[in-house]
C-alpha cells in the first residue's frame, strides 16, 4: 500500500488540494494503512480530510475511521479519491460495476477511485483507475506495481487481478493476450532488467513510474457497462 500511497503522491497531486476527502475503503483489523495513506497525502497537503471507512469502525485521533459500506462514501461530501483494496474479492463479478459507482458516486471532477488486489505484504499490486469524468466514471487504466522481492514475471499479476477482470485472464481475452505479450518481451538477467525491457510498447509508465517498478495499461475499454469492462 506505501507503494501505491507514493504514486498518489507523485502522480494525483492536483487532487490533494483539499477541495475533496481522501476515502479509504475496507481498512480491516486495524488502519495502520489508512494512517499510512494519511501522512503520504499530507506531505502535500497537511490539512486534508482522510476518512476510513469499515463495518466495523476503530479509533483514530488522526483521522475519520467510520462505520459504513460502499454507500458511505455518498454520504462523506465531495471526495477527490477513493481507494478501496482488497476489498471487492468476495463479490461476484457481476456486483462490481454497481459497487464501483457507489465508491465514485461523491467524486470531483477527475477525481479517482484506485481499486484492485495485491499479495498479503504489498510484492504484486494491481489496480484499476476509475477516473470521473464529464459526470460518469470510466475506467482510465490499470495500474500494475511490484516491488521486484518475487522475481518478475507478468503472469504474477495474474491472480492479484481487480475482481471483474480474473476470470477473464484466459487465451482469447484481452487481458491475457496482454500478459501473452507482455511476458514475450521480459529479457535479462534481473527482475528488474526483465521489467524494463518488457514494458516498452506494450504498457506505459512515466520515468519516476518505471523506475519505482509501475507501469500502465491503457488500451482497454473506458466504458463500464453492467456487464462489466467489454473484451
Amino acid at each position: 500500500m506505501a507503494a501505491l500511497d507514493a504514486w498518489l503522491v507523485e502522480n494525483g497531486r492536483e487532487l490533494l488540494d483539499g477541495r475533496g476527502a481522501i476515502v479509504d475503503v475496507g481498512y480491516g483489523e486495524s488502519p495502520v494503512t489508512t494512517l499510512e495513506l494519511a501522512r503520504a497525502v499530507r506531505s502535500v497537503t497537511p490539512s486534508l480530510r482522510v476518512v476510513g471507512v469499515d463495518r466495523t469502525a476503530s479509533e483514530s485521533t488522526e483521522l475519520e475511521l467510520l462505520q459504513g459500506d460502499f454507500a458511505t462514501c455518498a454520504a462523506l461530501g465531495p471526495t477527490a479519491v477513493v481507494r478501496a483494496m482488497n476489498v471487492l474479492r468476495g463479490y461476484r463479478e457481476e456486483q462490481v460495476p454497481a459497487i464501483h459507482q457507489a465508491l465514485g458516486a461523491a467524486l470531483l471532477e477527475g477525481g479517482l477511485v484506485l481499486e484492485g488486489s495485491s499479495d498479503t505484504d504489498g510484492h504484486v499490486t494491481v489496480v484499476s483507475l476509475l477516473r470521473r469524468r464529464a459526470g460518469a466514471l470510466a475506467r482510465e487504466a490499470l495500474l500494475f506495481h511490484t516491488d521486484f522481492s518475487r522475481g518478475f514475471s507478468p503472469w504474477l499479476f495474474r491472480d492479484w487481478l481487480p475482481r471483474d477482470l480474473r476470470r477473464r485472464a484466459q487465451p482469447g481475452t484481452a487481458i491475457h493476450a496482454l500478459l501473452t505479450r507482455w511476458d514475450e518481451g521480459a529479457k535479462g538477467s534481473t527482475p528488474r532488467e526483465r521489467f524494463l525491457s518488457s514494458v516498452p510498447g506494450v504498457l506505459e509508465g512515466t520515468a519516476w513510474e518505471l523506475e519505482h517498478g509501475f507501469a500502465r495499461w491503457t488500451a482497454l475499454s473506458p466504458t463500464l457497462s453492467p456487464a462489466g469492462e467489454r473484451e
